[in-house]
């Protein structure tokens, strides 16, 4: 009589628990790391391009790399790359206006040449496949103080002409809700204002005379402050410490009627 066959016993699988701990572990790290990380859309999309020329040999085009060359064909139209100049960061593209050539020295006045140019930037930036970037307008300048009745200092000089560049943008259809001014005075110069010995650079100065467009997608979030009563924050500093008002003497006088 043959043996009776050998019972075949369950496989073990305790182990899938831990592997997918693990692997679960793994993707909370990964996700928490790029939640943290400033993505590079410029040189993001740059990789891309290229992986996708050689892996599908075939163009990459997206929004980005579509709106750089657009601007780059409006600079070679309207400018000499000097007084408009094309540039990238790491969130989208820099359009930089030299206000030396855009304002009237001194001023936010918008010169008139450069109506056609800044209507021309507007045109671009409203075209319905470029509706998802949004603007920020800065105003830089040099470091020579400035005091007058209108700019009290470089801050306000630098506001008001990104606030003139926004505007008109605004009039030729750019919705002012993908826009936002910021001022920096001269506190981001690109090139020293002064030779170390405090001598002044007229060029260098020039060149930190400036309005810069940044043009991403970066979304503009604003939570508006929740305002607590100042009294409501009286009545529950007394009640946590256990203070309470000092009440008033017996024998005191009425408020309006003098101390004898």
């Amino acid at each position: 009589m043959p043996p009776p066959a050998p019972k075949e016993e369950p496989e073990d699988e305790s182990w899938l628990a831990t592997y997918a701990d693990a692997i679960t572990l793994l993707m909370a790290f990964f996700v928490l790391l790029v939640a943290v990380s400033k993505v590079d859309l410029a040189a993001y999309e740059e990789v891309a391009e290229g992986i996708n020329k050689k892996v599908n040999k075939k163009e990459y085009k997206t929004p980005l790399n579509e709106l750089k060359n657009e601007a780059a064909n409006i600079v070679a139209e309207t400018t000499d790359g000097k007084v408009l100049k094309l540039g990238v960061d790491d969130s989208g593209i820099v359009l930089e206006f030299d206000s030396s050539t855009f304002f009237l020295p001194g001023t936010a006045t918008i010169i008139d040449a450069a109506y056609p140019i800044i209507a021309s930037v507007a045109e671009l930036v409203n075209s319905p496949q470029y509706q998802i970037f949004n603007m920020d307008i800065e105003g830089h300048t040099d470091d020579d103080p400035i005091s007058t009745v209108q700019f009290p200092s470089n801050w306000e000089l630098g506001a008001a002409r990104a606030a003139s560049v926004l505007r008109l943008m605004n009039e030729n259809g750019t919705d002012i809700k993908r826009m936002r001014v910021l001022s920096y005075a001269a506190t981001r110069p690109k090139v020293p204002n002064r030779a170390e010995d405090g001598t002044p650079i007229p060029e260098n100065k020039a060149q930190n005379r400036r309005v810069v467009l940044r043009i991403h997608q970066q979304p503009f979030e604003y939570s508006p402050p929740k305002y607590v009563p100042v009294t409501s924050i009286a009545r529950e500093t007394e009640q946590a410490t256990g203070d309470a008002p000092a009440a008033a003497p017996q024998n005191a006088p009425p408020a309006n009627q003098p101390q004898q």
